[in-house]
Order: structure tokens, then sequence, then C-alpha cells
């Protein structure tokens, strides 16, 4: 959180969101992982680590029994992503929640 803050501009702030999204989620504090993971998507929408921030949003909330925001984010990120790794695991996890 500090270093965005010291430093707004910084190419890596995507990165830096990204795994401080990463880090809430490992704590269990998902509703703040979610935000993190939209501020990088927000800021940065053609960033490579887009489709696993939409993915990670998707776990998140799955864990928070939001199974109905969860499928929204997993059809939008098929559709925006689907030549990704993340594309993917979501069309997967899409079968499987049918």
């Amino acid at each position: 959180g500090q270093f965005i803050q010291k430093y707004p501009s910084s190419g890596y702030v995507p990165v830096a969101l990204y795994w401080q999204g990463n880090a809430y989620y490992a704590g269990r504090n998902y509703k703040e992982a979610i935000a993190s993971y939209q501020r990088l998507i927000a800021r940065t929408p053609g960033h490579p680590r887009v489709p696993e921030a939409k993915l990670a949003i998707a776990n998140c909330q799955l864990e928070l029994k939001d199974s109905r925001a969860a499928k929204a984010t997993l059809q939008d990120l098929v559709k925006a992503h689907p030549d990704t790794e993340a594309g993917a695991t979501a069309k997967d996890r899409l079968a499987r929640m049918k």
C-alpha cells in the first residue's frame, strides 16, 4: 500500500496492486482483495495481469458465497480474454458451475 501512495505514477503500480490483492486474499480479506484487483483493472485495463486479476476476483466472490457475481466475472473474463490461461480456467469453472 505504501509503495502505491509513494509512487502513484510508477509503472510498477499495477503489479503492486496485483500482489496486494493476493496478500489480502491470502489473509482472507476478500473485499479488500477485490478492491485491489478492481483498481488494477480500472487503472490499466490492457495490463497482462488483468485476466488473472479477474479470475482472482471470481475466486474472492466464491469465497464470499456470491456465486452469481462470480459467474458474471468468469463470463466477462472468457469474453474479454479468451486466449489467456486465465480465460481457459474461467471457461472450465463455468462449465462446472452449471
